[in-house]
Parts: C-alpha cells; sequence; structure tokens
C-alpha cells in the first residue's frame, strides 16, 4: 500500500491543465488514459503530450494507471485543503471514493521512469521507445507492446513496397531499408542498432 497526499488547489489545476491538453489533442474522451507515478516526494502525471509533476507527501513507489475523466471529476468536486489517495492492489481510494485501477507497486523508484509520447504520436514515436533504453517491463506496464510491433510491421511494409515499385531502377530491399534507416536516424537523433 501507497499513500500520497497532494494540494488540492494544485492538483485541481494540474487536472484542468490535462483536461486542456487532451482536448486540444482531441483525446478528451471518458477511456483515455494517464499514469500517475508515485515517486519519493513527488507525484507524475503523464499523458500523450504532457508529463506534469506536483510535490507531494508519499510513503513508497508506484505507478497507477487511470481514466483522466473520471480523475478529473473526482478531483474537481473535492473541497478539502489536503488531497489523501491510498493506493492498494488494484484500487484507489480517493477520500470516501474507491476506484479499481491498474497499479504497480516497487521497492525502489530508481527503476520507476514514465514514458513520454508526443499528443498525437505518429509510428515513428512508438518504434523508437524500444531504443531509447526502456525495459521490456516499463513498456508491458504502459500498454506499449503491441503499438510498438505495429510500428515496426508498418515500417517493414513501406520499404517493401517501396523496394518494389523502385526495382525497374535496381534499387533492392535492402538497399531500400539501409537508405531509410540512414535517414531515420539521422532526423530521429536515435541509434536503432538494427541488423
Amino acid at each position: 500500500m501507497v499513500i500520497f497526499e497532494l494540494d488540492t488547489k494544485q492538483a485541481q489545476k494540474t487536472f484542468t491543465e490535462i483536461k486542456r491538453i487532451l482536448t486540444a489533442a482531441k483525446n478528451w474522451k471518458i477511456t483515455t488514459l494517464i499514469e500517475i507515478t508515485v515517486i519519493d516526494g513527488k507525484v507524475l502525471f503523464v499523458g500523450q503530450g504532457f508529463v506534469l509533476e506536483l510535490d507531494a507527501l508519499t510513503t513508497g513507489s508506484c505507478k497507477l494507471v487511470v481514466r483522466a475523466y473520471h480523475w478529473y471529476e473526482l478531483i474537481k468536486t473535492t473541497h478539502i485543503p489536503v488531497l489523501k489517495v491510498v493506493v492498494s492492489e488494484g484500487e484507489a481510494m480517493v477520500g470516501k471514493v474507491s476506484v479499481r485501477v491498474q497499479t504497480t507497486f516497487f521497492e525502489t523508484d530508481l527503476i520507476l521512469r514514465s514514458i513520454s509520447l508526443p499528443a498525437n504520436p505518429k509510428a515513428i514515436d512508438f518504434w523508437k521507445l524500444q531504443f531509447q533504453g526502456y525495459t521490456q517491463e516499463e513498456l508491458e506496464f504502459n500498454g506499449l507492446v503491441d503499438r510498438i510491433e505495429k510500428a515496426k510491421n508498418e515500417l517493414d511494409q513501406s520499404i517493401k513496397l517501396a523496394a518494389l515499385k523502385l526495382s525497374p531502377f535496381r534499387i533492392s530491399e535492402s538497399d531500400m531499408r539501409e537508405f531509410v534507416l540512414e535517414r531515420v536516424m539521422e532526423k530521429e537523433k536515435v541509434n536503432f542498432n538494427i541488423q
């Protein structure tokens, strides 16, 4: 179990900002999820296009995935000066309200990193995550493994299609792959280490 306490006014300002960002990206939906990461003295709110941080009193480290819309409503209607959240396996309790959430607890916060994506991520944004030092567990926790695999398949199909179109000019699939990966590494500033 992990407990964290936030200044209610700061939490309300943060969730108003989250709503603004998600609305601008057309992601303000009842199903939109955000990640809350609790570390020593801080709480991070992470979603597509934002990473926001608040100071907090904390008793441990954990991550939980919550519905942005529900938490916005829950925090907006809170009138006490300090918002206390008790996180246990599979649920979070805010005041007297208990909500089911996906949770992960950590012995240490050294392995706890949030994954930041643009507000409207493209296939390349997902694909490069596997080359940015994230562990398989971090990618799995954030539900990104399937999206990374889909992005890899999309790149492979695009290279095959381009090579097919350029085959009359004696450009092979391996030539096309080498060219594309070189350009992507140059533009994205990531070493893809592809065999």
